[in-house]
């Protein structure tokens, strides 16, 4: 793999006014109120581990900007990273994004290789959204996807592989939008989609949908509001049926000063077939969640996060010591990251 970063170096030298660099770290220590057996975690992907000091996620990058090309290679690795690329080839889990882009026409840029997935408000890099952990409906879409991009003022479409996957999985191609509006200057909405045939269960793949549709209203400089509301549905794989789930998030905000802020959010999810969240308990995945977090800033480049989180599910999914399951779950998570540029 650093052979490919170091050929992309090669292949931008002559660009290099265009081109920066940059690096993010991401150190966590969380505990987990059940303490589950072997610190492994369940249905979050961040934090991944229980009382165990570990990377969330390290990456550095290249970035290639200039006026008709663009591109960017970034490298990573971490919890998050092992926990989110599992059926992905070991050398390829370590890809965040690998793309090269050209701009067709005055407004249009065409992109091919690995992104970051496009659907809901909060990324897969920490220090980018209002809380430190991601919501659960975010946590079960693609964090990533490889195929084609084409991008056109605030419209974005998808030509992919498929559902979370660089390697292709089966012979079918999924297809996503992205659109973005500013009713004013102060209060933006964003609709997200995937459609394709994804596997779950067999060899059989069957059409998925899924949609996402976000509301940011910043109400002054201190006051922030993030609504989220997604709907998916899967074709049953033994049966002739439609699997639906759905999942609704909204999250506060308050910036207290210049280095300080806080965050609070409600959530519930909504998944009884489990058509996109495994359990294999009678009533699937429906869960309840809230959490708190705050934020400061160290140094300009330095933040320290904190969050407690609790879950409340409707079957015994979460895992405790000696081998037990409850149908509560609490945390409390603390990170340390480093941003470098």
């Amino acid at each position: 793999m650093l052979r490919v970063f170091f050929f992309f170096l090669f292949l931008v030298s002559p660009l290099m006014a265009s081109v920066k660099t940059s690096g993010f770290l991401d150190t966590y220590y969380a505990w987990d109120f059940n303490r589950p057996q072997n610190n492994k975690r369940l249905y979050t992907t961040q934090p991944d581990r229980h009382n165990e000091p570990g990377i969330n996620l390290v990456y550095g990058d290249v970035v290639l900007d200039r006026e008709n090309v663009r591109g960017r290679l970034a490298l990573q690795a971490g919890n998050s990273v092992t926990r989110n690329t599992e059926v992905e080839n070991r050398d390829l889990r370590y890809i965040q994004e690998a793309f090269v882009g050209t701009k067709i026409s005055e407004k249009t840029w065409i992109d091919a290789g690995v992104f970051l997935g496009h659907i809901g408000a909060e990324s897969w890099v920490s220090k980018d959204n209002w809380t430190y952990t991601r919501a659960i409906n975010l946590d079960y879409v693609p964090y990533y996807a490889t195929g084609l991009r084409v991008t056109h003022e605030n419209f974005q479409v998808y030509l992919m592989n498929g559902w979370q996957n660089i390697r292709e999985d089966n012979k079918a191609k999924a297809l996503g939008i992205q659109w973005k509006k500013n009713f004013r200057e102060n209060l933006k909405f964003t609709y997200n989609n995937f459609f394709g045939d994804e596997e779950v269960v067999s060899s059989r793949a069957r059409f998925r949908a899924y949609h996402n549709f976000v509301l940011q209203w910043n109400r002054d400089e201190r006051w922030q509001y993030l609504s989220a509301f997604d709907f998916g549905h899967q074709s049953q794989q033994k049966n002739s049926g439609v699997d639906p789930w759905w999942a609704v998030t909204f999250t506060a905000r308050r910036i207290l000063d210049e280095i300080r802020s806080v965050a609070m959010r409600v959530e519930y999810y909504s998944d009884p077939h489990e058509a996109n969240i495994r359990t294999r308990e009678r009533r699937g995945f429906q869960v309840a969640g809230a959490s708190v977090n705050f934020d400061q800033k160290l140094a300009r480049n330095v933040l320290w996060r904190n969050e407690v989180r609790g879950f409340s599910s409707r079957e015994r999914i979460y895992p405790g010591k000696n081998q037990t399951r409850s149908y509560l779950d609490s945390f409390f998570v603390t990170s340390l990251s480093l941003l470098l540029e």
